[in-house]
């Protein structure tokens, strides 16, 4: 109730705007990757994924088998950015 009176009383103030401070960002051009070492990215990515995936279906690997399979797929999904 005493905040409201006080508001009431001395105005509410407008925050200051800054955007015409902030710099626009820029984006850096895209890599051009060759074609042959996107692939050479994908075989070696789906290759590690396929040892974590065998290695995930034996009892005792698994815990070694789920790292290099994440790791395998985020290799082969490497060659996507740009």
């Amino acid at each position: 109730m005493v905040a409201q009176q006080s508001l009431a009383t001395q105005g509410a103030q407008r925050p200051v705007s800054r955007v015409a401070e902030v710099a626009p960002l820029t984006t850096a051009a895209p890599a051009d990757t060759s074609l042959l070492w996107r692939i050479i990215l994908v075989m070696v990515g789906f290759g590690i994924a396929m040892t974590g995936f065998a290695l995930i279906l034996t009892a005792l690997m698994a815990f070694i088998g789920l790292p290099l399979f994440i790791f395998g797929l985020a290799l082969m999904q490497a060659q996507e950015r740009g």
